[in-house]
């Protein structure tokens, strides 16, 4: 996975990707082709892994035009939901207060 990260960095950095408001834009539309093929119930469509796929370069490439590791923003996030108390209601986590 390491390796694999490091490859989509290579090619936005290649591609000279820098600047982190365009770069969401491209966050933004990848997760609206997820959201497309989630509201059409078609969750397990070659659109719906490469929509994912194309999502997760798009933070990436977020991560590293801010400068950040994107492994550890998820730890970061782990960090925080682990710890989590709540509940699941009509297959949505809610927290507790």
């Amino acid at each position: 996975m390491d390796e694999l990260i490091e490859n989509v960095i290579r090619w936005g950095r290649d591609k000279e990707l820098n600047d982190p408001k365009a770069q969401l834009n491209k966050v933004v539309e990848e997760l609206g082709e997820m959201a497309h093929e989630v509201c059409r119930n078609r969750y397990s469509s070659n659109e719906m892994m490469d929509a994912i796929g194309d999502t997760l370069v798009t933070i990436i490439i977020l991560t590293d035009i801010c400068k950040l590791d994107v492994e550890d923003c998820l730890q970061e996030a782990y960090n925080v939901i682990n710890k989590r108390t709540g509940r699941t209601i009509d297959g949505t986590f809610v927290k507790d207060e």
